[in-house]
């Protein structure tokens, strides 16, 4: 199965990278994808969540991640800088419009799958097609190195 191999190559290579599980994932931004294809249908591979503090200092425990899984399947997204739901509170105080003209447009993909490791919740997403932001993206992770590092929202 393409998604389990896909997976299992990003753990191997997360736990390559560290030397204990509470230095694991350390470091690394919001998210590293890895890009695959089903036929015409584009996917990526991320590390959702993990037990280690975030860039913003908090630490969301895997495992409540992975128990509220079914939700973050029904509801959840794929975005730019969480601007799905940041755009909305970025207001001009002066005029009360908001700063970015429509947030839905930094959607770029759906939650397909998500998946519980030893040290790391994963998630398989459904990149848009034909979306500007999405294209551009899937054109970022799958020919520049480092790629850009999409947010992951709900």
């Amino acid at each position: 199965m393409v998604a389990d191999g896909v997976v299992d190559a990003m753990v191997a290579e997360r736990e390559a990278e560290s030397q204990s599980a509470d230095s694991l994932f350390v470091g690394l931004d919001f998210l590293k994808a890895t890009p695959h294809t089903e036929g015409e249908r584009r996917f990526v591979h991320f590390e959702a969540s993990n037990d280690a503090l975030d860039q913003e200092g908090e630490r969301i425990l895997k495992s409540a991640l992975f128990a509220d899984r079914a939700f973050y399947l029904e509801k959840g997204n794929i975005d730019l800088e969480h601007l799905t739901i940041l755009g909305y509170r970025m207001v001009d105080p002066a005029t009360g419009r908001l700063l970015i003209k429509n947030p839905r447009d930094y959607e770029i993909g759906l939650r397909v799958e998500v998946r519980d490791t030893a040290h790391v919740i994963f998630a398989k997403g459904e990149i848009y097609r034909g979306h500007e932001q999405a294209d551009k993206i899937w054109h970022s992770i799958t020919t520049q190195k480092p790629p850009p590092q999409p947010g992951v929202g709900t």
